[in-house]
């Protein structure tokens, strides 16, 4: 892991696990604060409500910088979630860091996925781990 990061061990099992209405799992890490939902195979996924109020953004459609960095920048109301079928390999807050872009993401929430890839945000993101996505 990047020295740059504090990280936050994922648990070896959902510390608490509650079955969403044809959203699959929303595991609600209380201590660790990951806000994630696993899709089950054909199930329906949260990016398809067309009542959703918040922004979707597909992983495989962020462009990082030389570094396999991205930062989101977002106002306070607005909600982001990060559609992908890659694991989530770390997150936690950011300790001093900039980024190839030149961007400081000190003290902004990271995810890092296997692919490589880290997102920054100041705000929350929400993680849909979706198995059906093309």
């Amino acid at each position: 892991m990047n020295e740059s990061k504090t990280g936050t061990d994922l648990p070896q099992a959902p510390v608490s696990a509650e079955a969403q209405t044809d959203h699959g799992l929303l595991l609600d890490v209380e201590n660790d604060g990951l806000p994630l939902v696993i899709v089950e195979p054909g199930g329906l996924s949260p990016a398809e409500d067309p009542a959703a109020d918040s922004v979707l953004l597909e992983l495989d459609d962020l462009l990082p910088d030389p570094e396999g960095e991205v930062v989101l920048f977002t106002g306070d109301d607005v909600s982001v979630n990060i559609l992908t079928k890659e694991t989530i390999t770390g997150f936690g807050v950011a300790e001093e860091h900039i980024t190839a872009s030149g961007v400081d993401v000190t003290g902004l929430n990271f995810y890092s996925f296997e692919g490589g890839l880290t997102v920054y945000s100041s705000s929350d993101v929400l993680i849909i781990n979706d198995p059906n996505i093309a």
